[in-house]
């Protein structure tokens, strides 16, 4: 009886530390996506890779203004 009582309480905190993860690791990527242009590696916007700082609005900018669309 005690074993299924502590396997019980042991997966409430494994589903309990799935669920915090989850909500910090959204957070991150939240954060994450909202960087400017300054927020992103001078190597990475000369490489126009703004991909890992989320900034596919500023490639599209200049890819326009290089097209001259």
């Amino acid at each position: 009886m005690k074993a299924l009582l502590a396997f019980i309480i042991m997966a409430a905190v494994i589903v309990t530390l799935i669920e915090v993860n989850e909500r910090i690791k959204a957070r991150k990527s939240k954060d994450e996506s909202q960087k400017t242009a300054d927020d992103c590696p001078p190597e990475q916007t000369a490489q126009e890779n703004c991909s890992a700082c989320a900034l596919m609005e500023v490639c599209e900018k200049e890819e326009k203004k290089k097209t001259g669309r």
